[in-house]
């Protein structure tokens, strides 16, 4: 068991929650170039530490995929979802967020060769079925499109999109390098661009009159979600295969579904309980490695 990969899951399934909180007083771009402010500063000392001359090790085509990767992966794919939390619970995007292997799987099959089985085929329809019942909780009708809820839920899903063109996309660089190394310059990059954004549409001086919730919350998504949970999950896949790994990702929703009903009082219909199990179900057939 790995308790650093445990760790990490629980950090982030709460993620949702303290981004909940957060986007209550705190403008999405801002709340991002804090949290990713803080967490870059955290695992650049970690990494540094043990490298101090790891980035002499990028060439200028390394760095722009750093700049590509942090665009995709850190900057749009968290103001997406931090926008989309705006809208939805923090129990639908647990869920939702619960279909992104689906996508890498998908894309796989698509863009990089990989062949597809019909048990991937029948994972792929349980798990986007699983997904849709979410959304439109049961009722399949154009009136979807009209609830502020299914505006959330949408950008939620395709925050999923844009990791998975992270994932995808940034295969062959994330494999040359170290995790916290090649993490490490992304997640910086990122920030700049979260700061650069933030500067034109949030007022600073408001974030001196937080409550304490938000600057907690705040505080948790840069120290913990950012920093902590980064280096316990890269540090679990240098000791073991990411498939083993990878199996924690199923606790993720169930640890936010958990939170969000005793944090924030959010209810889950049986609708979305019914649909987030079709979903993992889905994930589970689609990702199995035999």
């Amino acid at each position: 068991m790995s308790w650093s990969a445990l760790a990490a899951i629980v950090i982030w399934g709460f993620s949702f929650i303290a981004t909940k909180v957060a986007i209550r007083e705190v403008h999405p771009f801002g709340l991002m170039a804090l949290r990713f402010g803080i967490g870059a500063l955290l695992l650049s000392i970690i990494q540094f530490s043990r490298d101090k001359r790891f980035v002499s090790h990028f060439s200028a085509r390394d760095w722009t995929q750093v700049f590509l990767l942090a665009l995709v992966g850190i900057a749009s794919h968290n103001l997406i979802q931090a926008y989309g939390l705006l809208y939805t619970t923090a129990i639908n995007t647990g869920w939702i967020i619960a279909a992104q292997p689906l996508f890498i799987t998908l894309s796989a099959c698509l863009f990089l060769g990989e062949r597809i089985t019909l048990r991937k085929i029948i994972g792929l329809f349980l798990g986007f079925f699983g997904v849709s019942l979410i959304i439109t909780k049961g009722i399949f009708s154009l009136a979807v499109f009209h609830w502020s809820s299914s505006l959330g839920d949408f950008l939620i899903l395709f925050s999923a999109v844009t990791w998975t063109i992270f994932t995808v996309g940034g295969r062959r660089f994330l494999s040359r390098f170290p995790p916290l190394a090649a993490v490490v310059p992304i997640m910086t990059v990122g920030f700049l661009m979260s700061l650069l954004v933030s500067m034109l549409r949030t007022e600073w001086n408001i974030h001196f009159h937080l409550s304490l919730a938000a600057w907690a919350s705040v505080l948790f998504l840069g120290i913990f979600c950012s920093g902590v949970a980064y280096f316990f999950w890269y540090s679990a896949l240098e000791k073991k295969d990411s498939s083993s790994v990878g199996m924690y990702l199923y606790l993720e929703p169930l640890v936010t579904l958990l939170g969000a009903c005793l944090l924030l009082g959010e209810r889950a219909p049986w609708v979305t309980l019914a649909g987030g199990g079709i979903t993992l179900a889905g994930v589970f057939l689609a990702t199995r490695k035999i």
